[in-house]
């Protein structure tokens, strides 16, 4: 089963389409992600440069490896269902999705979650 397919298959997923600096983007809402993520072939895409994090760091991914990260694209505008809010999203190299949206994205979304 590959990445996206056990994605997919977890409880705790979303996968869909969410228009980021509109942009539709095939993204994964991961309620286990403390964070956001955005591969970097997207991000280009939106003419935004990114940041140095002051403090690279390891995500481990589905398949058990850990990916090092070093950018951050700041305050991306994702809409939802015709309205805006702002996400930070950090560059992942990643195939499986465009965008993974963790559970700070939806802190500023004021979203409630009933799972």
């Amino acid at each position: 089963m590959s990445g996206r397919q056990s994605a997919e298959a977890s409880p705790y997923v979303v996968t869909g389409i969410l228009t980021v600096q509109s942009h539709d983007v095939y993204a994964l809402i991961d309620l286990e992600s403390s964070l956001s993520y955005v591969t970097p072939y997207i991000a280009t895409s939106f003419g935004i440069e990114p940041e140095q994090l002051h403090e690279p760091f390891s995500v481990s991914i589905l398949v058990g490896e850990s990916i090092m990260v070093a950018r951050i694209y700041r305050d991306y505008v994702v809409t939802v269902h015709g309205r805006d809010t702002m996400a930070n999203l950090i560059e992942l190299g990643m195939i499986d999705f465009d965008v993974i949206m963790g559970i700070d994205w939806l802190y500023s979304c004021f979203a409630k979650l009933d799972y």
